[in-house]
């Protein structure tokens, strides 16, 4: 099922199923609608935010990378490729920082009914210390950053379009499983 800003891959096996890869996006990143203001990713982006900010001046300087990114890296059409991870290691995070992650990635699995998503964040967590959490851009919410989330079993990016720390109104996000994008496992039996 997809579009420019949607590309939902499921495959279903029994009660398995796997959602990985899915593209999610928006421009713009936020509108009104009945007097309401509605934020497309605004959960995504504030947890971000709050954990770039929770973490201390040395985890701070490892997970900034020192180079700009403004489109995805493993976005569309980069199956089957991998990069080396960049930034910090969740093994230097406290617990509650390790929370602040598994929460942030739980707002892409979390797309997944409760039972499977629920299986997949514990996968997730079994490889938290092997995880990385890397940052490009200003720390200050409300400015345009990207971010990426990179363990055994999940991969993530977070990129707003555009150059520039004020170009916050075009999002492109990826949500991969490197072990098992278009339900590889599944296919494989």
């Amino acid at each position: 099922f997809g579009g420019h800003h949607l590309g939902i891959n499921v495959t279903l096996a029994g009660r398995e199923n796997v959602l990985s890869p899915t593209h999610t996006g928006t421009q713009p990143a936020t509108y009104t609608l009945d007097g309401r203001t509605i934020r497309p990713l605004g959960d995504e982006n504030d947890k971000a935010f709050a954990l770039i900010n929770a973490l201390n001046a040395e985890q701070q300087k490892q997970a900034i990378l020192g180079f700009e990114v403004r489109n995805l890296v493993l976005g569309p059409g980069a199956d089957g490729t991998m990069i080396q991870p960049e930034g910090v290691r969740a093994a230097a995070f406290t617990p509650a920082q390790r929370t602040m992650l598994l929460e942030l990635a739980r707002e892409w699995v979390g797309i997944l009914g409760d039972e499977a998503a629920a299986a997949k964040m514990k996968e997730i967590q079994s490889g938290i210390t092997d995880t990385y959490f890397a940052w490009a851009g200003p720390t200050t919410v409300g400015k345009g950053a990207y971010f990426r989330i990179q363990g055994p079993s999940v991969f993530i990016e977070y990129a707003q379009q555009g150059a520039g720390e004020n170009n916050i109104d075009h999002i492109h996000t990826i949500y991969r499983d490197p072990t098992n994008d278009y339900a590889a496992r599944m296919t494989k039996r």
